[in-house]
């Protein structure tokens, strides 16, 4: 049957990728494995994949193929500044490489490997190639987040505009795509606050969630989403969520900068990776740790998202906006007035609702534990 095709090639397989973003990410790793086969052996990406599948075919062994992947480990933790490339819309950005952080190498060995299985037909035995190449283990440093001094200095430096989509992110603990994609038709606002719903296809995790608007942001708030249709983005500048992603990322970062010839600290960087202390990500770690000093850990990381233990059994959502209203003078910035932290009526409400979740907490565990057992006697007859 030779009419039909027994192997692809690289750009039939990119096209069969459906996901746009997943696609230009093999595209730009194949091609910074181009830029390793050339420096390395003064051959094409295409030529080194060529070689190590004949060698495989020979041989039925990977050692070759972990050799030219420990070599790539090694070109990826080291600057290049002497290879620069083009990219951008128009090829008018050039760039130098620059050595890469860990999770960033094990992304692109994982991917090289895939296309010498799916494109080469290379049975690459997995469990050898994550013992044998060595990839460094990454140090785990969390973004640091904004003070509120510092969010107050940066918020005070932008336009209405921009400032309003700030004070969103730090309101809401959005992540920066998932904020991209939100629509008009998305936002609630007939309750005590305005509820954004992020449906479960704009986040990472892919599970739907929700979100308030603070006091002092709602004014702002309502003038822009009064001024949009239905089906029409609040913020994002392109309907492909990578490219606003980008843009936004990129805006931030020339404030930043901006900011830094007054104030320094913005201008700080870690020392194991280089990248620098205030990202825009850190605006979603001030919004987790003052919803964490409002209430507590817990909630912190409940209100941004993050998964919690249990949380597929443990739905408890009906005091979701409770807790918001709870935390909303530590995630305010401008506006203080009418909510004291210490009085007694908020202290009172906080130890209630800490009893309730932990009354409803007990109940759901107990009403777990009783499905296990059935389940193990429902198993206990089919056997």
């Amino acid at each position: 049957m030779s009419y039909i095709e027994n192997s692809i090639t690289v750009e039939k397989f990119l096209d069969r990728i459906q996901n746009k973003n997943i696609r230009r990410e093999f595209s730009s790793i194949y091609h910074q494995f181009d830029l390793f086969c050339k420096d390395e052996y003064d051959k094409t990406n295409k030529q080194v994949l060529d070689d190590l599948a004949e060698d495989w075919k020979n041989t039925h062994t990977s050692n070759k193929i972990i050799i030219v992947l420990n070599n790539f480990v090694k070109w990826c933790l080291d600057d290049h500044p002497e290879i620069t490339y083009c990219h951008g819309k128009n090829n008018h950005i050039k760039r130098r490489i620059t050595a890469k952080h860990p999770r960033t190498i094990k992304l692109y060995v994982g991917k090289i490997r895939l296309l010498l299985e799916d494109v080469w037909n290379v049975e690459v035995n997995t469990n050898k190639i994550f013992r044998q190449v060595k990839i460094p283990k990454a140090e785990e440093e969390e973004d640091e987040p904004f003070t509120k001094e510092q969010m107050r200095i940066f918020l005070d430096s932008l336009s209405n505009e921009k400032k309003l989509q700030f004070m969103v992110l730090k309101d809401t603990g959005m992540r920066v795509q998932e904020f991209c994609q939100i629509r008009k038709r998305d936002v609630t606002t007939t309750e005590k606050r305005i509820k954004i719903h992020i449906q479960a296809k704009y986040t990472k995790t892919k599970r739907a969630r929700i979100c308030y608007i603070t006091r002092e942001t709602e004014p702002s708030f309502l003038k822009l989403y009064k001024s949009k249709d239905g089906n029409e983005l609040l913020f994002g500048t392109n309907d492909d969520p990578k490219t606003a992603k980008g843009a936004l990322q990129t805006m931030f970062a020339y404030y930043r900068d901006k900011i830094a010839e007054d104030y320094p600290e913005f201008r700080e960087k870690y020392q194991s990776n280089g990248r620098h202390k205030k990202t825009i990500h850190s605006i979603r770690s001030y919004t987790s740790t003052q919803c964490s000093l409002a209430i507590d850990e817990s909630w912190g990381h409940e209100y941004i998202g993050h998964k919690k233990y249990l949380g597929q059994y443990i739905r408890n959502k009906d005091k979701f906006l409770d807790k918001f209203i709870l935390s909303e003078n530590q995630l305010m910035i401008y506006e203080t007035v009418g909510v004291v932290d210490q009085s007694i009526a908020i202290e009172e409400a906080k130890k209630e609702l800490r009893v309730e979740i932990r009354d409803e907490f007990r109940k759901d565990r107990e009403e777990l534990i009783r499905l296990l057992k059935n389940k193990k006697e429902i198993q206990k007859i089919l056997s």
